[in-house]
């Protein structure tokens, strides 16, 4: 039985840290699975990261997803698979690649976790909160949502895991909890402070709290 973290991280486009390093800290100080997410990247320059950042985490007792590229993933031999959108031309690889990787993707509505609740080990929900200055197309979640939705699986007896992720804040963790929602998904909150291994460490006591594991 595939096990699924209740706090993933994912990596960004950083100043501070190469996405290596990230994933090394990341890693090193607990974090049990690691989402190596490259905005804008060649195939050929995330082959070449990926191949690097499977070997870190991998080292430090960490699960490495990779991001839409299943060629890659097999190659550089990633413990899992996270597609940003799903396309339903391809259910069939979806359940192929299911047999070898932990397999994951990025949702905005409950239609969307009803179509993909068999094809997928965890779903990604989001985003919670905009907390940058870009523009988001998808609608905002927020914690009325994620309650909306989750009585809405239940209802319907929908177990798969189901990953609050984006713009999420140490102090929304305490909210987010009675929700429903399986976990979290995090990166800007613990990679853009100066001390990110506190940072981590009070999170995954939130976590432990919240969901009392």
């Amino acid at each position: 039985m595939k096990t699924i973290s209740r706090l993933q991280y994912f990596t960004q486009e950083s100043l501070l840290f190469t996405y290596e390093e990230q994933v090394k800290l990341l890693s090193s100080y607990g974090c049990d699975c690691v989402h190596l997410k490259i905005k804008n990247s060649s195939k050929k320059v995330y082959l070449k990261i990926a191949e690097r950042c499977v070997k870190i985490a991998h080292e430090n007792n960490s699960k490495l997803i990779v991001w839409d590229y299943p060629e890659i993933a097999k190659k550089v031999h990633a413990d899992g698979i996270h597609f940003t959108e799903s396309n339903s031309s391809e259910l069939k690889i979806y359940n192929e690649l299911k047999q070898e990787f932990v397999l994951g993707c990025s949702v905005n509505s409950l239609d969307d976790v009803i179509g993909l609740q068999h094809e997928f080990d965890y779903l990604f929900l989001g985003p919670y909160e905009n907390r940058n200055s870009e523009s988001v197309q998808d609608k905002i979640i927020g914690i009325t949502g994620y309650k909306t939705m989750i009585d809405e699986m239940v209802k319907k007896q929908m177990d798969i895991p189901v990953i609050a992720a984006g713009g999420i804040r140490l102090t929304d963790v305490a909210f987010l909890a009675p929700s429903g929602i399986y976990g979290l998904a995090i990166s800007t909150e613990v990679l853009e402070v100066h001390y990110v291994l506190l940072e981590i460490k009070k999170f995954q006591a939130a976590i432990k709290s919240g969901w009392e594991i």
